[in-house]
């Protein structure tokens, strides 16, 4: 059998994108002069409904990237919806060997791009993933995203370390595509995927231009996102937790109630203060079981559409760099 290397390799830089336009022109450019990538990329730009700026400003001269399409969603869907919609496409067009997903502010440093299909050409059957030895966010970021990624081991007892920095074979997108997680996190639909990651510590590049978008609100609604991903394994844990503190709880009452049929003495304020609480948060504690447990089981009755099914419905139409449209789903 022949051993593939990475020059050989038919490559699709997937690139999501929400107004920064100025940005992919510096990641194309970085592109094309990165050095020991393979000869010939497409590239495949996906318009997260940007509102202004649809292509970039200055088109550099390009001989390696042999195509460069932008996929226009119809509406702002987020940062990750864009990139399911991306890889839908990928899957139905075909004709490739890898994907990389990267973003486009130069935070994925290009430099790393060869790193990564090296290790994914070494175990062609996982997906190579970028994890991150050191951030060049400032500490309040980072002190937010070490309590994400605290909550996040604590609600699903694993541990999520990467980002969409990613080299996902072509074999393996089929099985990507059809979960439902990957509408709304991507790292936590590879995780879900049961597909083998393989980690490569990168370091979190400079931004081309600009600044990071993502604030405390957009981190909160993205770890909520990944947490969701997990929703059966955190509803398990949290019932767990749950049923152990009610226990506690149970226990501890009873213990004051037997204290007390046994003694002649009153029972201190504050013991039966604390009684009285603990029997009022128990009830509360079977009250919210009770209510959550419907609710999951109400949940995992309702099918769910994988965005194989969902993400076409959002492309507007496609056109390569110089604007000729190749396909369009206007009205």
């Amino acid at each position: 059998m022949t051993e593939t290397s990475v020059s050989d390799l038919r490559v699709v830089v997937l690139i999501p994108v929400f107004n920064d336009w100025r940005c992919i022109t510096d990641l194309l450019t970085a592109l094309e002069e990165q050095e020991g990538l393979p000869a010939h990329i497409e590239v495949l730009i996906v318009d997260d409904g940007s509102t202004h700026e649809a292509t970039p400003a200055n088109t550099p001269r390009l001989s390696r990237l042999t195509s460069v399409s932008v996929l226009r969603l119809a509406t702002n869907v987020g940062h990750q919806r864009a990139i399911a919609a991306g890889l839908v496409h990928l899957e139905a067009k075909g004709g490739f060997d890898s994907v990389l997903v990267m973003d486009a502010d130069g935070e994925d440093s290009p430099s790393d791009c060869l790193t990564l299909m090296e290790a994914s050409v070494s175990d062609p059957g996982s997906i190579a993933v970028a994890q991150r030895t050191r951030r060049s966010e400032g500490m309040r970021f980072r002190i937010l995203y070490f309590l994400y990624q605290w909550c996040f081991r604590m609600l699903t007892g694993q541990k999520i370390d990467f980002g969409n920095f990613s080299v996902v074979p072509g074999t393996c997108l089929h099985r990507l595509v059809y979960m439902p997680q990957l509408w709304n996190h991507y790292p936590a639909a590879v995780m879900q995927s049961r597909i083998d990651v393989q980690r490569v510590p990168t370091q979190r590049g400079q931004r081309f231009s600009g600044e990071s978008r993502m604030n405390f609100i957009s981190l909160v609604n993205h770890g909520l996102a990944g947490v969701a991903a997990f929703a059966d394994t955190v509803y398990a844990r949290l019932l767990a937790f749950s049923v152990f503190v009610a226990a506690v709880l149970g226990a501890g009452v009873i213990t004051g109630v037997i204290f007390r049929l046994q003694s002649e003495s009153p029972l201190p304020g504050w013991l039966a203060l604390g009684a009285t609480a603990a029997i009022l948060l128990l009830f509360q504690i079977i009250g919210a079981l009770v209510m959550v447990s419907f609710l999951t089981l109400s949940m995992r009755a309702q099918p769910v559409l994988p965005p194989l099914y969902v993400a076409p419905r959002y492309v507007q139409s496609i056109t390569d760099l110089m604007g000729q449209t190749l396909e369009s789903n206007d009205p």
